[in-house]
């Protein structure tokens, strides 16, 4: 856009006024230029004015603007980090000097939280006795006390802060920015870059059993974990096929469900402008009117004993709104009555308005004709997490790899759980199993070994079915994680660290395990890990030197 226009726009005061605040945001100052000339040319420079003082005053964080640098919310971060010690030192002088208690310290932490706009982090239950209670006082404390909790907790409110607003003026709709701004994607790969920086110069080391130190570079542990996409993806789909081998053996029913929320939650039309029923709703007010409503269908098919499994995708609008797929297996003799109470709970809000019929939710039972249930559900998956075999994303009108990117920055910037199973066996011992890569011995029960060599292999449907079946209960799986509680390994708050440490055997093994004299826990991590910073000089003496052959 043409910002020169902005020298027509009013008198020189109203010039003088709109620019303090371009300077005050100066991060954003292009997404209030956009929007301030926009709205003086459709209703006259005083509304734009208006909404502009409007603006400025919604992206004020503690007398400073939101849309600030991160090296900026770092400073600040220190300065709220040095103020709360304060508070705390103050509070130890004054219970030396004069009898002072954790209960007033709580008191003045909350104070403390309330001026700066930050939630204070703890929560008193009401069965809580007096020790209780001053435990969680004093971590809240070590948690006021550290700069990285505030940097932390800063980033997440000042990004939902600025991009609430940005996506309550337009700047965040299909064709030009779908699902979130631009500021918010630009804040996204940086935040990614700079994460990338620092696992680059860290690494995780352990002692062999001879004592021996082993070190591995901790970002060639997480190319190799789930936090990389293309695996993530691929540990989704072989799930999602295993449940469709399930099904197809049990012929079950597969339906494809689709939940939005009423017109007051969408900040854009789909077609472009402005929503008039637009309430200023959040996606995280979007999210949980969603889950509310998640929530009373399965109360209710739980009651008329309605079973089900599968998949849930949470996905954005164009417009940054949440709405859900749901990928699930049902009983054919339950399909449409699950149907029924499907809708008769998606419409149970705002059910009336103009298009709530036609878009408030949407069933299609999957026919193998058409293909198959893992299709229907592959294109969601790609598209929310690389966009792989996906080609042109037509909810953003962008191509797939840029949809995903900003599909990703979206649930990041939210604090959204794209992917949820519905039902089914624990995913942890499945990957803990897949972690084991030696045979287990005569010694454990031989379901243990032929869940080991399923999760191997990548044998979803078997694996689920050894494990109990896709309607399992949780307590009556075959197997589950085991964790364990170590003091010494407290976390810098003072909470203890609750460690996964292998998988359990279920209670009904309890016999056999009396009669072999074995544990319950079968240890998968045996290893104690800790996280360092690599020693480069170290590794360039430990390097081979050149090949001077190859270097002439």
């Amino acid at each position: 856009m043409d910002f020169s226009q902005l020298e027509n726009i009013g008198t020189r005061e109203c010039r003088v006024f709109a620019e303090k605040i371009f300077n005050r945001h100066r991060l954003i100052d292009n997404f209030l230029k956009t929007r301030y000339i926009k709205t003086a040319r459709a209703k006259g420079y005083k509304v734009a004015n208006r909404e502009l003082a409007a603006l400025d005053e919604r992206l004020m964080f503690c007398g400073a603007s939101a849309a600030c640098s991160d090296d900026s919310i770092c400073n600040l971060a220190d300065v709220r980090a040095r103020q709360c010690e304060n508070i705390c030192n103050d509070q130890a002088h004054d219970k030396i000097k004069h009898g002072g208690c954790v209960e007033r310290l709580r008191l003045n932490l909350i104070a403390f939280c309330e001026y700066t706009s930050i939630e204070y982090p703890c929560t008193i239950a009401v069965n809580d006795g007096p020790d209780q209670r001053a435990e969680k006082i004093i971590k809240t404390a070590s948690r006021l006390k550290c700069a990285k909790w505030w940097r932390r907790r800063l980033r997440t409110v000042l990004g939902r802060q600025v991009e609430h607003v940005l996506r309550s003026i337009g700047f965040t709709r299909s064709g030009k920015s779908p699902y979130v701004s631009n500021w918010a994607v630009a804040r996204f790969i940086a935040s990614q870059e700079r994460n990338k920086k620092t696992i680059a110069r860290l690494e995780a080391v352990t002692r062999n059993d001879d004592g021996t130190e082993l070190a591995v570079a901790l970002k060639d542990c997480i190319e190799k974990s789930i936090s990389n996409p293309v695996n993530r993806r691929n540990e989704l789909m072989v799930r999602m096929r295993g449940y469709e081998e399930i099904a197809e053996g049990l012929r079950l029913t597969g339906l494809f469900f689709t939940l939005t929320t009423p017109s007051r939650f969408h900040a854009q039309y789909e077609r472009g402008g402005q929503n008039a029923k637009y309430d200023g709703s959040t996606p995280l007010d979007a999210l949980a009117h969603l889950n509310k409503m998640w929530s009373l269908i399965r109360a209710e098919w739980a009651r008329e004993g309605i079973k089900a499994f599968g998949f849930r995708v949470a996905e954005p609008h164009h417009d940054g709104t949440p709405h859900f797929h749901f990928l699930l297996f049902f009983n054919p003799v339950d399909v449409a009555n699950a149907k029924k109470i499907f809708g008769d709970y998606a419409l149970s809000v705002d059910g009336d308005e103009k298009g709530a019929m036609e878009k408030r939710w949407d069933c299609k039972e999957i026919k193998r004709e058409f293909g198959s249930a893992t299709g229907y559900i592959a294109k969601y998956v790609a598209k929310n997490i690389d966009g792989f075999a996906v080609g042109t994303d037509e909810e953003g009108q962008c191509l797939a790899d840029e949809g995903a990117l900003r599909a990703r920055a979206w649930a990041s910037i939210w604090g959204i759980r794209q992917f949820q199973p519905i039902g089914s066996v624990s995913v942890t011992v499945w990957r803990e199993l897949r972690r084991q890569r030696e045979i287990f011995s005569d010694a454990v029960p031989e379901v243990v070994e032929a869940l080991r060599d399923a999760a191997d292999r990548g044998e979803w449907c078997e694996f689920v079915n050894l494990m109990g079946g896709a309607f399992v209960r949780r307590d009556e799986q075959t197997l589950r994680p085991a964790y364990v509680e170590n003091a010494s390994l407290s976390s810098v708050y003072g909470d203890v660290v609750k460690r996964l440490v292998g998988i359990m055997l279920r209670p009904v093994y309890t016999r056999l395990i009396d009669r072999l004299q074995i544990s319950p826990v079968i240890a998968t991590r045996e290893k104690v890990w800790a996280i360092r910073e690599r020693d480069i000089s170290r590794e360039l003496r430990e390097a081979k030197p050149p090949d001077l052959d190859l270097c002439q």
